[in-house]
Parts: C-alpha cells; structure tokens; sequence
C-alpha cells in the first residue's frame, strides 16, 4: 500500500498517479496518525512501469519516509485497460533504501483511486483533502480522509533539503477534521493497546512508540509543553525494548529526537539538547548516507545547532498562556497525587507524577522551606519506578535527591537509608549496605527520641510535624527496627562481624515484642528472628540459639494456613491483580513456590508444570534491568531442573543453564549473590556433563567453582560450603578423567573443610565423610593402607554423630561397611567381612520400599554377601545376593544413571554362580547384563575398566567350559583379551587399576600363548614406568615395585626373543633401567624426608606437588617431540643408538626368566645375535646361592675355596663359554667387552669365569671385561668423554666412621700411596680429605669440585633396601640417594676400595642398584668397585698396581681404567696365597 504518498512527488514526467492509495486498517493493528513534523525536504519516489506480455517491474525508494508508525509492509497496484494487477506484501526494513518487485499477482482492491500530478499540486495549495467515501456495507475506515502536501521542484534540485528552524504547531496548526476529542480517543485506544502488551510482549515497543507518538501530537497541539517528559519517557522505555541491531531502533531514536528538541526548544533543557545529539549521532552512524532516516537525522541535527531556545516574552498571549501553565502544583497537591499514584499503579500516572515534581524543583529552589519534601517525595518516587522497571538511572537519581534533602529530615534519612539497600541489592556495592545501616540506625535515634514525649499535646503537636514530613509512607518504630535489624543480618553475612548478628538479634526480638499475637507481620517476624538465631548458631554452636529458633519458626508455622488453602487463597489473591501491576511478579513467584513445595510432597506433576508456567510469567514481568529478575532467573531455572530430575528431559536442563547463565551476567564481580549464581550454574553444568558426557561442561562447572571460592577467603561464613562444592567437583573430575592431582586436590579441600567444622558442628559428619570417600578412592586407585585405614576412622566418627532417626544414617552405614569390605579384599580379616555385612543390613531395614537409599543398600548388602560367599562357600549367601541385585536392577530401570553399575554387580554375581554350580543360564544372563552396561556407558566412565574385566572373567569361563564350539571358544579367548586390553586403555580409571588389568592380560595371554602375548607386555611396562614416576620418591618406587612381578621386564624380553627377532627386545627391556633413565632430571632436588610427626596434609601436599611436577614435565617433553628433529627425545633407544655404545667393544646382555636364559650379543653396526644358554632360571638361582654361600664360608688364606671354583666353573661352562665361543665373529682377543646384566645374572661375577684347570680357558685370558648397568648409561658416558690435560683428584678416606665396630688402619697409608703415584701438578691438582674433614658434608663438596675420586672408607651395602646403601663417614652416612641427586656429569673417574660397593639387590633383581651403579649414574664415567668384603692386603696391592697401568706415564685417561685393572688383578693372580675370592673382587664399569 502506498501510504508514503502523503510525502511523495511523482515523476514530474507522467501527469498520473497510477498506484491507488489503501486504506492500512486492513492490515495494520493502528489506526495511522496523519499529524506530521515536517524535518526534511520532499523525498522522491520513482515508479517505472514497463507492461507487456511479460513482466512488470516497479522500483520504489524511501517508502518508510515520513511513517509515524512502523508498517507490515508495503505492495503495488497497477490499473491497465481495466484490469489490475497488484504485488504481494513485502515487508521492508526501516532503513531499506530500494525495493523492487518482479511479479504478477490479482488482488481485490478494497480502496482505489486516481488522481492527476496538477490536481494533487492544487488540492495542496488550498489544504482540500482527499475524501473517502464507505461502501455500502462496509465498516467506516479510521481514515476517512487523507491530507496531502506536496512540492513542486525541478529535477535537478538536490534531494537534501534547507535546514530550517524547528517548527512548534499550537492548536491553531490542527486541522479541522484532527479534534482535540479524536487525540484523546487515539490516546485512550494506544493505552488500551498498551494494557495488552505486557512486559515481555513482542509488541510492547510498537505500542509504547505508537502512544508516545499520540501524547507527543497531543502536547503539540494543546500547547501542555510540560507534559512532554511523558512521551519522552515512552520514546525512552520503547527504545530500551529496541537494542543495537533492532531494525525499529532508528526510527524510535529519530522520533525521540524529535521530542527532545521539542522540550530544548520550549523549555531550554540543556540536557535535553545534548541527549539528541547523542542519539542522533548513533543515527548517522548505522545508517547509510542515501537513506531518508540518516537525511532526516542529518537535517534535525543541524536544526539542533542553529535553533536557539525559546524565551519567554511577557507581551506574547500565546507565551503567558505558556508561562502560566508551567507553574507547579503546591507540595500538597504533589503529596495527594504522590498517594494516588503508588494506589493505582499506573505507570503512566508514575511518570506525570514524577514530570511533575521535576516541574516543581524548579519553583522550590534551596531556600525554599518545602524543597525537602519535594526532593524526598520525588526520590521515592524514583525508587518506586526502578524497582518496577529497573531501570538503573532512577535508583541513582533517587540517591542523589535524598542526599539533598535538609539535615536531619528522619523521612528523607529513612528513604536514602532504603534507597541505598536497594542499589546495594542491584550493584552490590558494600559501602552502599554501611551508609544504609548508618542512616538507619540514625533514623532509629530521631523515631525513639519523639516516642519519649509524654505530654500528650507535645505528642500531637509532633505528629502533627511528622505528617507533614512524612508525605509519602510513614515509618513507625516497629519498621525502623525490622529494616535495621534486617540490614545488620545482611551486613553480618558479607562482613563476619558477630557483633552486627548480635545487634540484629537484639533489635529483632524488640521489634517482635511490639507485635500483638494476630498481628499481620509477626510470622515474618518470628521467621527473621529464627534465621538470626540459626545464623549465630552456626557461628557459635549454642545449642540455645538452636532451640530457641526452632521455637521461632514453630510459632511462625502454626501462624500458616494449610498449604492446600494457602494455594487456594494466593490463586485468588493473584485474579485480583491486572496483568501491569507492579506487585504481580512477587505473587506469580509465591504462587508458583507453593506449588513447587506441594509437589515435593506430594509428587502431583500439575502443581510442578504450573508453577513453571507462573515463574515464566513473572519472568516476563522484570526486563533486563529489573532489579528482580535474577532473582526470578534463578526460581525458574530452579524449577527447569527439578522437572529435568523428574522427568528426564534434556530440554529442562538446557533451559536451567541457559537461564542461570543469564543471572549470572547480572551478577557482576562484587555483587552479593554472584556466588551463589556461580554455584548454581556450575552445578548445573556439572549434571548436565553426568547427562551428556561433554568435556565442556566438566570444564566450565570446575571454572565456576574454582571463581567462586576465590570470592570466599578464609573466615567468610559460606567457605565451607564452596569449599565442598569445590572438592566434590574435583571428585567428578577424577572419577571422567583419572587425573591424580584432581583426587589430591579434593581431599586437600575435604580436609580444609574439615578444620572449619569443629567438634560439635552439626554439619561435621558431612564433611567426614565427604573426606573419607575420597581418600577410599585414593586408596583403591593407588593401593594405600594408610588412607584405607583413616578412611574407616573418619567414616566411624561420621557415623557417631548421625545417631539412630538421622535422615543420613544409613549413608554412613554402607560406606563404613563398604571400606571394612575393601580393606577384608586387602588384608583377609574376616571381622572386617562379617562387621561390613551386619552394617550393610542395618543400612537396608533404614531404606525401606521408596527410599531414595534402598538400591544402594541392596547392591551393598549383595555385594558383601558375595565376598563372603567366595571366602566360606555358604550357598545361602549367594542366593541372597543374586536375589538383592535383582530387586536393586529393579529399581534402576532404563535411563537411571545407577543401571550399568546394577546390570554388572548382577552379571559377577552370576558368573560366580556358574563357578559355583555350573549353571550355563546364569553364565548367559551375565555375558548379556555385561555386554548392556557396557553400552550405557560414556567414553569417560571409569567404571568401563571394571565391566570389562568382568566380561574377560566371563568370557574365560565360557572358554574353560567347553560348553561351545571350537570355533565360538577360539573367539571367546579372543574376546578374553580383547576386553583386557580395553580395560588396561580406560585412563579415566587411573594408573594402578589399569596396570592391574595389564598384567592380568599379560598372565593370560602367556598362559593360552595368544598372539597378543607380546602387545599386553609392552603396555604393562609403560604403564609400570608410568606409575612408578608419579612417586615422589626413589625409595618409595623401589618399594612399589616389590608389589609387582619381580620378572616383568625380563619376561618381556624373553617374550620379545621369542617373536624372533633380537632387536625387538629393546623397546620392552628398556623397562629395566626405566627407573634411572630420568635420575638426573626427576631427582635434582631431594623429596622432603617427612618426620614421624608430620601432619597428613603435609605429606599429601608434596606428593601432589611431586605428580604436578611430573604432569608438567612430561607435557614439555611431548611439546620438545613436536619440534623436527625431535620426535625420539628421551624414548626408549633405537637399537641404532644403542649399537653406538658397542663401538670400542661389543656389549653381552644376559637375560634371565622363568621360560628361558639367553644372552644378546650387541655389536657395533650390525645386528645383534640372541644365543640360548645351558643353563635355566632355577639352576641360575641355585649357583647365586652356592657362590655366595662358598665366599661366606671359604675366605681367607687357608682355605682351598674349591667351592667357589666349582661355581666359577659352572659359570664358564653354562654362561660364558657359549658366549665367548660366538664373540671371534665380533672382537678380536685381547680386546674390551661390556657385561650388560639382568636379574639373577646381577650376582655373578662373570670376569672370573674359567676352567680353573692346567691349560685350561678363561674369560680374562682372551678379553677384558667391562660392566655397565645399562646400554643408555653407556651412551652417555661415551659422548662426554674429558681429556683435559689437567685433573683435580681428590682422595677420602676415614678410617674412624660413624656407626663402625672397628676402625680401618690402612685407609690413610692408601691415600699416601694414591698420591704419590699420580703425576705431580700442573697435570694433577691432589686434595686429601680424610680424618675430621671426611665428614659428609666435605665429601660432598669434594665430589662436587674434583673430577677423579677415590674413596677409602667403610661401605655398607642392603639387599632390600639398596637405596639405603652408603659410604660411611665421620658424622653420617653418605648414601647412594645423595650420589644420585647430583650432577657428576662432568667426572671421569672414581675408585671405590669400601666393601660391596657393586651389590644389586635381590628384591629387584630386573634392576642395578649399587653404590658404583649409582656413581655412573650420576654421571661419572668409569667406575672401580668391588663385589665384596676386601682387606687392607688386596687394597694396598692392586691400589699400587692399578694407578702404576694407568699414569706410569704421567697422562690420566680414564679409558685406561679397565686395562690397568685386568693387568693389576692378573698381577694379583700370580700370587698363589692370596685367597681367590680376594683376586677377583674388584671390577670395573663404565667406559
């Protein structure tokens, strides 16, 4: 429809006007208002018709130009030879310059007509309009004539229009058919439309536009220019409805302009001005420049500069007429329109009202004597519509105006009092809270002083004051006291001052004793006295306080209705509030509150559908900005999530999110409630995650939480609360994830919270417990008794303080007897079985049928029956198991979250049944239930490890019992391992679970030879290296090892050996030296040595540092892989870099298991051999035994040791012999080899192997042997080899050491010796260290400053504890432990003449640990040691023939080490009475 013509000049070209002009009430809600403010010149509208067989195109621009109301849209008709053809409806943006249409459609045509280009120019010359008749029949059109003004120019005249001054119509302007009646009938029809439309409502904007527009129109014509702040504040609340973006924001902000230059123009209003040229900035900002909206904003802004404000000229009638009416009402009347206005509820009444004492400020300057009740009355005013509207200005204009009332005023000190709560409830803003109780607490002061007068005169004489001070709600001394005792309450929960709680304590029972027992606020009263008492009770724990406020809400609660007619009554109550009343939200929101409570009592999903759709509507009723509306945020997203718990529908807890995530915002860092918002959220996300399985949400609800403690530091009343939220969202963590430092994370919050629960808190058996469970998960995740057994201490306490009638009884019950039960699998006691099942059934008779418990204790109570039964073969235990797992699966039906957990306690139970009975049902029951749960659950769920290894049980036995075919029994080993392997590959369970199920596979596929035999190896040595590095401490690994099979490794690489290929071994026996592969960057700083008296928390902390320390360790070595050139860095060695350490010698690794001994000879570029030896592991073990029984017994000078002979030729024949007899191919005699030794073959001393017969072979005839722990070791000490021309060589020794039963008479003769047979200096820089200086701390400064050593002393050497193994000096032990943790990176040498100081120990016999290994370690490159017990005869000798071979010469070479000592001990040899075992008990290691 072509409404635009009113503003529009045809193509000066064509005489017609072809399109007919509509009438819009057939399409539109409005009817149109024809009154215009002219701002711009005429725009041009252009239509071209081309008619043919065709098409017709039309082009249109500028269609919006000059609508006063936003249209539907817009169409074309076309009359041609009779017939006429009209477009379809379009709907057009307000900002849309062209449009265009292309189409062919017949329509009826309710109103046509055609006019000439001269008859429109002469019908606007003399103001005729143009009439429209009704049709016979029809129903009169709203506009029943159109007046129509039009421009003549040429063609070539620029569209842009003179900027002229702004026009202001009077009524003189009107035109006679626009009556003043039919503007007040617009007006009543527009506030009518405006009663429909809500807040919420989609049209609200249109209809607060369209009635400012009327109202705007109606001051213009009446000339009332004090009342343009109310179409102002219409323009103003329909533009809040548009933001940026909103295609009727533009348009909404022109029109506003439009009236604020109105109120500049008459008024003068500064602020005014400068607000328009704001907006209108805004507006030549998002418009384009060809637009009508950006031209007539272009114009109105240029008005704005050159139009001055209007002044008033005495002699003008029209302006006396204007300076008359804008004199203000006298306070009185304000007052009475003040009571009228807060009566109705009308918020147009609202803003006059408001307009009004605005008007009046003006005339009430600061020396008038009732300006403080004009500022008081108009402060209220404002904080009534902020807290109707929210609109944020008028809390702070509020504020501002009280602020300026008169000193001392008690009205205006009580509104500034409320008025700052309520921006403190909106901002959260704390000073606003301690100036509010201030001022009210001198409120308080004035109110009592007047109560004082007794004179009864005096008293009416003030009250008669006090009316007229208090215009606007009076408050007495029971108000004063209840809102000042309320804002102590809320200043003590930000604060923790117990001293505000007890003010508001005693104000509170003050204010109630003033209340008579039917008084209408004495329930609220006894509730607010309650909650303080409960308040302090938690802070203090007297149980008087807690008495006193059951007392309290007692009273308040026989003071209730039943809910059912509470129902009844607030359904009534709620009829008789109109849909725009200010108080409706509040009684939508108590309504919908009862009904969520009788739900909860009665489960009826009507009472829970209607009160969502009751919290919906008050949502609606508090835009953005209503200082309510978090608050209505909150109590719908509430409900969403109690039906989504009901019911299951995952649209509920989006919407839950959706909506805390919104109250969130409105909740900026300060506010009060934003935690609690925080907390809301996070929780939500955290269900939804439990829903969903999505990463993200785990995520954000771990942000949230973490945010909200950080705004809870210590002491904050409400810490402990976050602090469990916090910790149990780390539970969650762990559980999906299985991330160690998550679980240590939250027992450190669960005991931090626990420190904040005395004895005697209610709320302490919470946190025992939440504390107990977590350390029973740690318990089972890494297999600690310590936390095992402080889990059932705690889980005992907890259930000490929920005695019998506690709602959480039977929660304590099943986890106490569920850790009994886990520490009976642990330890075997059966007093823990027995107590953990009469538990569980005093657990189950508290649970009865509905109780949300009962499942749990069924499963519990089974499963404790079963343990029992598979421990004492009671078949009544079974069957009662099998029968409570079915009645729990019951009651997990589909979709409940428990239900994989039933389906598989339900699935072991019946495979043990099968066990049991043979019962080929029960087996097929359990492989079914298993192979269900496992579909149910997420990608993350730890609970995976479990349901597989029970279908690995399962799938074993249908194997065992032959009950199918081969072929289906050939797939169910396969599966077996399949579902091993599955199992060993959930990371969210943890390491040691996953380790457990690694090794279970690798037993089983051993036992069956399964062609995954070799795979389920090499997981379960990355998972033990894995888990062993995640221990804080060498020593504590060393002891987690023992718990493992002590042959892991080397069964590994037998495994390897026999796939066929040698070089297959390395990356499974790297296993070995896993443990010392990352020494020298692990152990830089010592773990902390914890005391006996060292708090738990302590030592947890520096455990969880040490995991923290490891995650991000290896996190920097996978991003260091990314880098090219270093995808290898720090792996297992290839064997090509193994190989380099073969290059001055091969190396012979023995290995050492249960199915076979083989040695792998490693030669310098080409490929390694493996050769089978002629010997097994128990004969090996049987030689160890007898070599180190024959030097126990037979040393000393008169013994012929022929034991030791026959082991020693026992060796050679079964050992060294089939290796020599292959190593011609590799090195020639006389050459160096390197022992690389595993296992058993760690005690033997290979070197001295021989035939020990005239003429007979022997190992040092034909080589010269070396040792190295490991091949990397080797590798390292090969790359930095120093041959520096200068040494600095330090000699300790101590004859006289701590803890020594005798004392070493040789130690400082050796040291001489060693002295004066090196090179003298420059070549050699000597220091002797030795009585008083070789203390600890001076070896350890020598070991750091000198780079050769040699070391006389006491060495002791533990077989179980080989850590502990040590030097001893002259005030302390210097361990293997402190060799380690330096950096000897740089050394060459070190000669170690102390006893045993090249021992492995036999607890660990897959590893060398040794004093001289852990020298190497550390970094030194050749190493001489010896293997056992040495006198001070054999030192003395081979020292002095040892450092003769090596710097005779005067040149020190490390690498001469090993030669030196094979001449020295062949020296030796020729000496026939010294004993044998004294002649072969030093060695060499390293390069």
């Amino acid at each position: 429809m072509f409404c635009f013509t009113t503003n529009s000049l045809p193509d000066p070209s064509n005489d017609t006007f072809p399109p007919s002009a509509e009438e819009p009430s057939h399409l539109e809600q409005y009817p149109q208002d024809l009154g215009e403010t002219h701002l711009t010149g005429m725009q041009q509208i252009v239509i071209t018709t081309r008619i043919d067989d065709i098409t017709q195109a039309i082009h249109a621009t500028d269609l919006t130009l000059g609508l006063r109301r936003i249209p539907a849209g817009f169409h074309v008709v076309i009359q041609t030879g009779g017939a006429e053809s009209q477009t379809s409806n379009k709907p057009v943006h307000i900002d849309q310059a062209i449009v265009e249409w292309n189409e062919r459609i017949l329509l009826e045509i309710l109103r046509a007509f055609e006019i000439s280009v001269g008859e429109l120019l002469d019908r606007s010359e003399n103001s005729h309009p143009i009439i429209f008749q009704p049709r016979q029949g029809e129903v009169l059109s709203p506009c029943t004539s159109m007046f129509v003004t039009v421009e003549q120019r040429s063609s070539d005249e620029n569209d842009a229009a003179v900027p002229c001054p702004l026009p202001i119509p009077t009524s003189g302007d009107m035109d006679a058919t626009q009556t003043s009646e039919d503007l007040d009938q617009s007006i009543k029809h527009f506030e009518h439309v405006l009663g429909l439309c809500p807040m919420g409502h989609p049209c609200r904007a249109a209809a607060e536009f369209h009635l400012a527009n009327a109202k705007f129109v109606n001051c213009q014509a009446k000339g009332i220019y004090l009342d343009l702040n109310i179409p102002i504040n219409l323009f103003q609340d329909a533009l809040y409805l548009c933001p940026t973006g909103h295609p009727d924001r533009p348009v909404t902000q022109l029109h506003l302009v439009i009236a604020l230059l109105s109120l500049f123009a008459t008024r003068g209003s500064q602020t005014a001005s400068d607000a328009a040229k704001g907006l209108l900035s805004e507006v030549l900002n998002v418009c384009h420049t060809n637009s009508h909206i950006y031209r007539a904003a272009l114009v109105a802004f240029k008005t704005s500069t050159l139009y001055p404000a209007r002044n008033t000229d005495a002699n003008d009638l029209g302006q006396k007429q204007l300076a008359a009416s804008m004199l203000p009402l006298s306070p009185n009347q304000l007052s009475l329109k003040v009571a009228q206005c807060l009566q109705r509820d009308d918020p147009h009444d609202l803003d006059e009202v408001i307009s009004l004492h605005y008007d009046a400020l003006g005339y009430y300057n600061t020396m008038h004597t009732r300006q403080g009740q004009v500022l008081c009355n108009l402060g209220v005013l404002l904080q009534t519509r902020f807290q109707r509207r929210g609109n944020g200005q008028d809390i702070n204009e509020a504020v501002t105006l009280l602020k300026e009332t008169p000193a001392l005023h008690p009205a205006a000190l009580s509104s500034l009092a409320n008025g700052l709560f309520v921006r403190f409830e909106h901002r959260g803003n704390v000073q606003d809270l301690d100036d509010a109780i201030a001022l009210h607490t001198e409120t308080l002061a004035l109110v009592a002083h007047q109560s004082n007068v007794q004179d009864l005169d005096d008293a009416i004489a003030l009250h008669t004051e006090a009316l007229a001070l208090f215009p606007v709600g009076d408050l007495n001394w029971f108000g004063s006291l209840h809102n000042l005792a309320n804002q102590l309450s809320t200043h003590f929960e930000h604060r923790s001052n117990i001293q505000d709680l007890d003010q508001a304590i005693t104000l509170s029972k003050e204010a109630l004793a003033l209340l008579p027992t039917n008084h209408s606020n004495r329930s609220k009263s006894l509730n607010n006295l309650a909650n303080q008492l409960s308040a302090c009770f938690k802070h203090r724990f007297n149980d008087q306080d807690l008495d006193d406020a059951i007392a309290f809400h007692t009273e308040a609660l026989a003071l209730f209705l039943d809910l059912d007619q509470a129902i009844s009554l607030s359904r009534e109550a709620l009829t008789l509030l109109p849909t725009n009343h200010s108080n409706r939200s509040k009684s939508l929101n108590n309504l919908a509150n009862q009904l969520s409570t009788r739900f909860g009592h009665r489960g009826n999903d009507q009472d829970l559908d209607d009160a969502m759709a009751l919290h919906r509507e008050a949502l609606t009723l508090q835009p953005y900005g209503h200082p309510d509306r978090t608050k209505s945020l909150n109590n719908l997203a509430n409900q969403h999530s109690l039906r989504f718990e009901y019911r299951g529908n995952a649209e509920d807890l989006d919407q839950a999110i959706a909506l805390h995530s919104e109250a969130l915002a409105l909740c900026p860092v300060g506010h009060p409630d934003r935690t609690k918002s925080l907390n809301n959220l996070a929780n939500q996300h955290s269900v939804r995650f439990k829903y969903r399985g999505n990463d993200q949400d785990l995520d954000d609800a771990m942000a949230l939480h973490r945010e909200a403690l950080a705004l809870h530091p210590d002491r904050h009343p409400d810490r402990i609360r976050t602090l469990n939220n916090f910790a149990n969202q780390y539970s969650i963590h762990f559980e999906y994830r299985g991330n160690d430092q998550d679980l240590d994370q939250a027992i450190a919050l669960h005991r931090e919270a626990l420190t904040l629960h005395l004895v005697g808190d209610p709320n302490r058996s919470k946190s025992l417990y939440n504390l107990a469970n977590n350390l029973s998960t740690r318990s089972q995740q890494r297999g600690n008794d310590q936390d095992l057994d402080e889990a059932i201490t705690l889980h005992r306490e907890a259930l000490g303080l929920r005695p019998s009638g506690h709602s959480d009884r039977s929660k304590s019950l099943n986890c106490l007897a569920n850790r009994l039960s886990n520490r009976f699998d642990d330890r075997g006691n059966d007093q823990d079985l027995d107590e953990a099942i009469t538990l569980h059934r005093e657990a189950l008779a508290l649970s009865l049928v509905g109780h949300s418990d009962r499942s749990g204790s069924l499963s519990n109570l089974a499963y404790g029956l079963s343990t029992r039964f598979k421990h004492r073969s009671n078949d009544q235990d079974l069957d009662e198991a099998i029968m409570l797992h079915r009645e729990a699966l019951v009651l997990h039906g589909v979709g409940h979250p428990l239900q994989p957990e039933s389906l598989h306690n339900l699935a072991v139970s019946l495979s043990t049944c099968f066990q049991h009975r043979r019962n080929e049902e029960a087996l097929n029951e359990s492989r079914d239930n298993l192979r269900c749960a496992l579909t149910l659950l997420t990608k993350h769920d730890p609970r995976q490890l479990e349901v597989h290894e029970s279908l690995a049980t399962v799938y074993l036995l249908f194997h065992q019992s032959g009950l199918e075919d081969p072929i289906k029994d050939t797939g169910n080993l396969n599966a077996v391992m399949d579902h091993l392997k599955a199992a060993a590959n959930v990371v969210s369970r943890g390491l040691l679970p996953r380790l457990r199920a690694s090794l279970r596979w690798v037993h089983h596929a051993s036992q069956h030879s399964h062609g995954t035999k070799l795979e389920a190896y090499a997981i379960s040595m990355q998972l033990l290296d894995a888990y062993m590095s995640v221990t804080a401490s060498v020593s504590s690994r060393h002891n987690a090892m023992k718990e493992f099979p002590s042959m892991l490794a080397m069964d590994a690489v037998s495994c390897a050996l026999c796939s066929g290929d040698p070089s297959d071994t390395w990356q499974s026996c790297s296993g070995p030296d896993a443990e010392f592969r990352d020494l020298s960057s692990l152990l830089d700083k010592p773990p902390a040595s914890h005391t006996d008296g060292t708090s738990r928390v302590a030592v947890e902390a520096e455990a969880a540092r040490y995991r923290h320390l490891v995650e991000d360790w290896n996190r920097v070595v996978e991003e260091i892989r990314r880098i090219e050139g270093f995808s290898h860095f720090l792996l297992s060695p290839l064997i090509s870099d193994l190989q380099e350490a073969a290059r001055d010698g091969p190396i012979i690794v023995l290995v050492a298991c249960k199915s076979s001994c083989n040695a792998i000879i490693v030669p310098h570029k080409r490929p390694p051999i493996s050769i089978q030896l002629r010997t097994n592991f128990d004969k090996l073990r049987r030689l160890v035994l007898t070599l180190q029984e024959a030097i126990e017994k037979e040393a000393g000078p008169n013994e012929n040791q022929s034991a030791l002979i026959k082991a020693l030729r026992e060796l050679w024949d079964d050992v060294v012999h089939p290796v020599v007899e292959n190593l011609d191919r590799f090195a020639r005699r006389g050459s160096r080899i390197w022992w690389c030794l595993t296992s058993l073959f760690s005690f033997l001393p290979l070197h001295t192997a021989s035939e020990y017969r005239a003429n007979g072979e022997s190992l040092s005839q034909q080589y010269i042997s070396s040792y190295t722990p490991s091949l990397t070791a080797l590798v390292r000490a090969r790359r930095s080899h120093d041959r520096s021309p200068s040494v600095s060589f330090a000699a300790i020794g101590q004859s006289r050491p701590v803890g020594a039963s005798f004392t070493l008479d040789s130690v400082e003769p050796e040291l001489e010796l060693v002295r004066s047979l090196l090179p003298p200096p420059p070549t050699v820089s000597f220091t002797n260290i030795t009585s008083v200086d070789a203390t600890k701390s001076g070896a350890l400064r020598s070991l750091r400053e000198n780079t050769w050593l040699h070391f006389a002393c006491h060495g002791t050497h533990k077989l179980d504890e080989p850590f502990e193994s040590a030097f001893l000096t002259r005030d302390d032990l210097l361990s293997f432990l402190d060799i380690t943790q330096m950096d000897l990176s740089r050394h060459q040498f070190a000669f170690l003449s102390a006893r045993e100081t090249t021992v492995g120990a036999s607890s660990t016999p897959d590893e060398v640990i040794h004093l001289a290994a852990g020298l190497e370690f550390a970094g030194v490159k050749s190493v001489v040691g010896t293997l056992w017990k040495v006198n001070d005869n054999t030192v003395q000798r081979l020292v002095e023939a040892f450092y003769k071979n090596l710097c005779g010469d005067s040149t020190m070479n490390s690498k001469r080490a090993a030669r030196a000592l094979h001449k020295a001990i062949q020296s030796l040899g020729c000496d026939k009475d010294m004993p044998l075992d004294q002649r072969i008990v030093f060695v060499h290691i390293g390069i």
